[in-house]
């Protein structure tokens, strides 16, 4: 049969099919379902803590790494395994969703945490069959393929089950989340990883054990580039995350937007730009190198949030909102597609995928946290002078960014 080691394009294919797979509850949670608890008259604290939650086990998902690393080749794969595992695990918490009440949102959070879990674990195993097998600028350019496949992923889980929500009900939504899912697991079992000789060879390697693996892996991470690189993504990734939860409130609770209108627009014309851009930034951080990238995505994604800040008294018309959520997502994607590349590129090669996979997590933490800390800022200033603020404080950020060494080999 025709394996992914053997065939690039079987590969790159098969990758961003898991992103898309990835990208869908991540959509569901922070457009779908939260436009949904909105409407239904939940607070942005409420609302902050259940994407928190969904978000939180992507911040630890790097404890799988040394699970994940330490298997051997087998007739089904060295990654496929756990890819497969988590899938299935993906489907049954997905269904479980349903029978949550919506006004419960402590144990939806719960839910969405034990859900995501998996979703973590998934990814963790795709990374690292990502890095494995890529090699040089094809991670640059796989890099921007793979994350616009989650801005795929994030589309129909926010714009489609957005939709879907409005007009048939949040049960229906989680049917049509769980099918995708599923089908998406039929596809993990019907493509193999590795060929007869790539098992053969893999036979003879020894993997490292998970307790050595994560000793390896806190040297690598307190390397100087390493650390920097990580503490710079962590402070991009807050004031996003941040800002999502306190506009969405305004435009809902103030604007009187409804679900469906905030789901078309962030995350249907917006994600799909976000798909463009990551893209793009693969190979623009390829040409120019990953720093510059970040830098100037960050310089435009400043001045973009200051001037939306200035003018809110436009934020109930929709170009003006639309325009937001274009230049957010555009640069957001295109930096974040040059930080995939450079936390490659810092990587230890003893142990290249988990780490990173653990600086991949750094930034869901950063995402977690900022999501936590909406309630207390929309508390203590309004939602226009935390984005002047933010946009202000951003691009000072990303000088914090390191120059990653040329390239580094798994």
């Amino acid at each position: 049969m025709v394996s992914i080691s053997r065939h690039p394009r079987l590969r790159l294919a098969f990758l961003c099919l898991l992103y898309v797979g990835q990208g869908i509850p991540y959509g569901f949670v922070t457009v779908a379902l939260a436009a949904h608890l909105a409407a239904h008259g939940a607070t942005a604290a409420a609302i902050g803590g259940v994407i928190a939650m969904a978000v939180l086990p992507w911040s630890f998902k790097w404890a799988w790494g040394p699970v994940v690393d330490s298997g051997r080749l087998s007739a089904f794969g060295r990654r496929r395994p756990w890819i497969a595992l988590a899938q299935l695990a993906m489907i049954a918490t997905a269904a479980a969703i349903a029978f949550v009440p919506t006004n419960d949102t402590s144990l939806l959070g719960w839910v969405l945490l034990v859900h995501n879990v998996f979703v973590g674990l998934q990814d963790v195993a795709v990374d690292a069959l990502a890095v494995d097998q890529l090699e040089g600028a094809d991670r640059e350019r796989a890099s921007g393929m793979m994350y616009g496949s989650a801005y795929v992923g994030t589309f129909l889980g926010g714009a489609g089950l957005g939709i879907v929500t409005a007009r048939a009900g949040l049960p229906a939504a989680v049917a049509v989340m769980t099918v995708a899912q599923a089908i998406i697991f039929i596809t993990v079992l019907a493509v193999p990883e590795t060929s007869r000789d790539d098992r053969a060879a893999g036979l003879a390697a020894r993997p490292l054990a998970p307790l050595t693996m994560l000793r390896r892996l806190v040297r690598a991470m307190v390397e100087p580039v390493a650390l920097r690189a990580a503490i710079a993504a962590f402070l991009l990734k807050v004031p996003p995350a941040v800002l999502s939860v306190l506009v969405m409130v305004q435009l809902i609770e103030r604007f009187e937007w409804t679900q469906e209108r905030y789901a078309s627009v962030t995350g249907g014309v917006g994600v799909l730009l976000g798909l463009v851009a990551a893209v793009a930034g693969g190979f623009i951080a390829a040409r120019i190198g990953p720093r510059r990238a970040v830098l100037g995505a960050s310089l435009l994604l400043g001045i973009a949030w200051v001037a939306f800040g200035l003018v809110s008294h436009a934020w109930n018309r929709t170009d003006a909102v639309l325009a937001y959520v274009a230049a957010d997502t555009i640069c957001q994607a295109a930096a974040s597609v040059a930080l995939f590349a450079i936390f490659m590129r810092v990587a230890s090669p003893a142990v290249a995928a988990t780490q990173f996979t653990a600086s991949m997590a750094i930034m869901n933490l950063a995402t977690s946290t900022g999501s936590w800390l909406a309630g207390p800022i929309g508390d203590r200033i309004d939602t226009p002078t935390a984005f002047i603020l933010a946009g202000v404080l951003l691009p000072m950020i990303a000088w914090l960014v390191p120059s990653p060494p040329h390239a580094t080999r798994s």
